[in-house]
C-alpha cells in the first residue's frame, strides 16, 4: 500500500491538503490536531505538517474514503469524522 499511498500523498502534508481531502476546513484539521486525534508537528513559522504516515492512519481510524488525486475544497463534514463542534 506504501508505494500506492506514494502516488497521491507526499511525504508531508498541510492542514490545507488534509481538509481539502476530508472535506472540512482548515480550523477543524487544527482542532482535531490540538484534541490529538491527529498526529502533527509545527514549523519554525508555526505552521503545521503531517506525516503521510499518520495521515493514512486517522482516514483508516475515522472510515475516511481514500480519495486518488488531488483533494477539493470543501467546507462539509462526515459524521464518521471526530466531533469538531466544540472548540
Amino acid at each position: 500500500m506504501e508505494d500506492r499511498v506514494e502516488q497521491w500523498c507526499p511525504e508531508y502534508v498541510t492542514t490545507g491538503f488534509v481538509a481539502g481531502h476530508c472535506g472540512v476546513c482548515n480550523v477543524t484539521v487544527l482542532r482535531w490536531i490540538e484534541k490529538g486525534h491527529l498526529p502533527a508537528f509545527r514549523l519554525p513559522d508555526g505552521h503545521y505538517r503531517i506525516h503521510r504516515d499518520d495521515f493514512t492512519t486517522f482516514l483508516a481510524a475515522y472510515r475516511i474514503p481514500v480519495h486518488h488525486g488531488a483533494p477539493g475544497n470543501s467546507d462539509g463534514h462526515d459524521g464518521n469524522q471526530p466531533d469538531n463542534t466544540s472548540q
